[in-house]
Formats: structure tokens, sequence, C-alpha cells
């Protein structure tokens, strides 16, 4: 492992960068007031931290092609964002709030940016799929929408945007927003597996299944200090309990294609 880790480190220190700026700032930002700059800050330098694993670990296996991938689904998913804070589909009535800037049309931008960056993560764990290219997609889109478990109670709870009233709730989030997630993650999904893999034919990796670890690794510290935040700082033991079981599920299933995969590899 520490060898793994070592070659992790020489071949992909972008995202290696990435993944230690993310962990940092997640750790850092319960430690400052609540609506503070600096839990803003900190909140984009946790997305872009993401994004950095997601995207460097990419490059591994699609190359060039990542640059265009990101844009597309950067696209795609402030459109989504646009239409659901105008007309409540495909999450449910919400808006956003000042508190998160630069804004277009008054979509933050750094939230097509956590699209992204969770998207190239799940993809990453479960790249080159030995099963059907649609239960990739679903692997993918279930691991995306466990994140938000998490995500919107506590950007909720920040003040970057905040809902319409509703009778079927989550935390205060509803329960149409999961379904709107997982539909919006379906069709991310799906683009970012046809525009990485392109011809369906993978370029030789830089580096071999078992120590291309990093955006798993990302999902698991994403995971375990979310549970950590919600019971420790935010007091909130069942999101705590809820998120663990979500994304702790999709995280198990990671390792397990892992593993599968590099039996078929050797």
């Amino acid at each position: 492992m520490r060898q793994s880790a070592s070659v992790v480190w020489r071949r992909q220190p972008a995202a290696a960068i990435s993944l230690v700026v993310m962990v940092l700032a997640m750790i850092a930002t319960p430690l400052f007031d609540r609506g503070g700059t600096e839990r803003r800050s900190l909140a984009s330098v946790v997305v872009l931290g993401l994004l950095g694993v997601g995207i460097f670990s990419a490059w591994n296996v699609s190359r060039g092609r990542v640059i265009v991938v990101a844009l597309v689904t950067m696209l795609v998913s402030f459109g989504v964002e646009l239409l659901g804070s105008k007309t409540g589909f495909p999450f449910g009535a919400y808006e956003y709030t000042a508190t998160l800037a630069p804004r277009v049309w008054g979509v933050p931008v750094i939230v097509p940016c956590a699209w992204t960056g969770i998207t190239f993560i799940s993809y990453g764990m479960f790249r080159r799929s030995p099963t059907q290219a649609w239960r990739q997609v679903v692997l993918m889109a279930l691991s995306i929408t466990a994140w938000d478990v998490f995500l919107d109670p506590q950007m909720v709870g920040e003040g970057y945007w905040r809902w319409a009233s509703s009778e079927l709730t989550f935390r205060g989030i509803p329960l149409v927003n999961y379904v709107g997630w997982f539909g919006t993650a379906t069709v991310m999904a799906l683009l970012m597996v046809v525009l990485c893999e392109g011809n369906g034919i993978d370029q030789q990796p830089l580096l071999p299944p078992a120590e291309d670890f990093l955006p798993l690794l990302a999902y698991v510290a994403l995971n375990v200090l979310s549970v950590i935040g919600f019971l420790v700082f935010f007091g909130d033991a069942v999101v705590a309990l809820v998120g663990a079981i979500a994304m702790g599920c999709c995280a198990w299933r990671g390792v397990m294609h892992r593993l599968s995969h590099s039996k078929v590899v050797s």
C-alpha cells in the first residue's frame, strides 16, 4: 500500500495534492463561525479540490478528452440548475441567496463545478466496469445522489440556498429533490461515460487499476468527514447516519468493483 501511494504521488501529483487540499479544507470548515467569509471560501476550496481529484485522475485514461468532458458537464449542470432555480423542475422550488459568488443568472459558479467534480469522482470509482454500461451509469448516479444527503442539509444550514415549504421532506429538504438529483446524475454519468471512453477503446493508463484509487479515496473522505461534521459540529445524528449508510454502500460497491476489476486484469 505504501508503495502504491508513492507511485500515485509521483505519477499523479496534481490529483494527490487536490485530495490533500480538499481534506484539509473540510477539516478546517467547522473551526470558523457559520456565515463567515472563511467558511464560504473553504466551501469553494473543497469543491475545487474535489474537481481537481476527478479531472486529474480521469486524465490517467482519457487524456485531453477530459477538458471537453469537463466543459460539457459544467454547461449541462449549469443549465439544469438555472432551470431548477427558475421553475422548480426537477428538484423542487428553491432559490439561491446572495451568499455564494460569483453568480451567473443567479446560479453560483461553484455549483456546476461541484456537479462536475462529483461526477468525475464517481466515474473514477466505476471506470472500465466489467458489467454492462447501464449498470456503470446507475452506480455512478447513485453515488452522486448519495452525496446530497450530506450536501443539501449543510448548504441550507450555511444559508447558501433555501427551499420552499414542502410536505414530504428529509431534514427540511423536499424528497423530490433527491429524485431530481438521481435523474440529473444519470444524465451526467451517461454523458461522462460516452465522452470519456469515446469509441470504447481506452488509451494505455498511466497507472495500473490497483493503484488508481484516488477517486475512491476522495469519496470515502467525503463520507467520513461529513459524518464526523454532522455528529460533532452540526449536531444532526440523523443526517450523519443516513448519509453514512448511503455513501458507505456506494463506497463499498466501489471497493468491490476495484477488486473485481483487478482480478479481471490479472
